[in-house]
């Protein structure tokens, strides 16, 4: 993933401006019709493939299956009556980005993290088809099916199971992110969006209708670990887009990641792409860590400082609670404060100083 992403930032910093002359739509069963025309122009003129293609699928896991999957059909209530979801519990969606797909460890840790913690259900998005794919502007326009079909299984699980759409927490990492405000706009009154290093790339300067925004959800947060500009090869989004943003050591350059991009470069070039891959994406997943741990950390929290900058931050005028301090993670719904909040982290396991 991590070498695609970087090849990405290249592509993009040299054909950033690539226009196309004529708006075009796609129209597709159950989910409706899909147009390039602006504010959708954030993806190059490109449209999003069909659900066919994409072919995402939803893998519930509860206290009764904690490691094997049940597949539920966003179209079958059949699916739901047969699998222990239960509608009277919270419901989390873990949504993966790009270059990523449904088996990757880090879902199933977030999963475990989240079962060990309570009582809940919790789904796996896997859109694989539609993320793995070097094009990555195909990917991002293929976000807009996945937040579509997502809406879909939503309302049957409202329809079938009676889920409260209040008790609905939709956490994507990258383009994930963006995922859970399309669906998150389809859905009024989801309870909760979470976006892990919300990718930047084609959405960062970008009308609020095409990312995610504090309209989405009824409470709307972000991690931001990786906001470098893509002149850093950075490839999150420094843009505060929630009711709570939280840029932990500045929300870029996260404590044992290197950030010698020039040396990332010529890893790429003499084909040393494992050492490449640990590297370049470290500041990215770092967002991923940070969240897990904060579900199932008993030991520390991350108390997060209200703060306007990243100067400011690095100018030690942050270490004030002033109107209120937050918690960034899992527990930070369970805060008042809205705003931006800034904190330091460590570098490894629990992460939390």
């Amino acid at each position: 993933m991590a070498m695609y992403l970087k090849l990405l930032s290249i592509f993009l910093l040299l054909d950033i401006t690539t226009g196309f002359l004529f708006s075009k739509q796609v129209c597709y069963d159950h989910i409706g019709c899909f147009s390039n025309a602006s504010p959708f122009n954030n993806a190059k003129g490109h449209l999003p493939e069909t659900a066919e293609h994409i072919q995402p699928k939803f893998m519930l896991f509860t206290h009764q299956n904690p490691s094997l999957g049940h597949l539920l059909d966003p179209y079958h209530s059949s699916t739901v009556a047969s699998s222990h979801f239960d509608g009277s519990k919270d419901t989390k969606l873990i949504i993966h980005g790009f270059q990523d797909s449904g088996d990757s460890a880090w879902m199933h840790e977030m999963s475990r993290a989240f079962l060990k913690a309570g009582s809940v259900n919790v789904i796996i998005v896997d859109w694989s088809l539609g993320a793995d794919n070097i094009n990555y502007i195909q990917a991002a326009a293929n976000t807009r099916v996945v937040g579509a079909i997502i809406a879909k299984l939503l309302e049957m699980l409202h329809n079938s199971a009676r889920l409260s759409y209040s008790r609905v927490h939709l956490i994507g990492h990258s383009l994930g992110s963006h995922i859970a405000g399309y669906a998150g706009r389809r859905v009024h009154g989801i309870g909760r969006i979470t976006g892990l290093d919300p990718a930047g790339p084609l959405f960062e300067n970008f009308d609020a209708e095409v990312r995610l925004d504090p309209t989405d959800a009824i409470f709307v947060d972000a991690i931001h670990t990786d906001s470098d500009s893509l002149l850093e090869l950075g490839f999150g989004l420094e843009k505060a887009l929630g009711h709570a943003d939280f840029y932990p050591n500045g929300g870029e350059k996260q404590p044992g990641c290197s950030n010698e991009a020039l040396h990332h470069v010529f890893n790429l070039i003499t084909l040393q792409i494992e050492k490449f891959t640990d590297t370049i994406a470290c500041s990215h997943m770092r967002a991923i860590d940070l969240f897990t741990a904060s579900i199932s950390s008993t030991s520390c929290s991350f108390r997060a400082f209200p703060c306007n900058s990243k100067a400011d931050f690095d100018a030690g005028r942050c270490h004030s609670c002033g109107h209120g301090c937050s918690e960034m993670g899992n527990h930070a719904n369970m805060h008042h404060a809205h705003g931006k909040f800034y904190l330091s982290t460590t570098a490894h396991q629990p992460f939390c100083q």
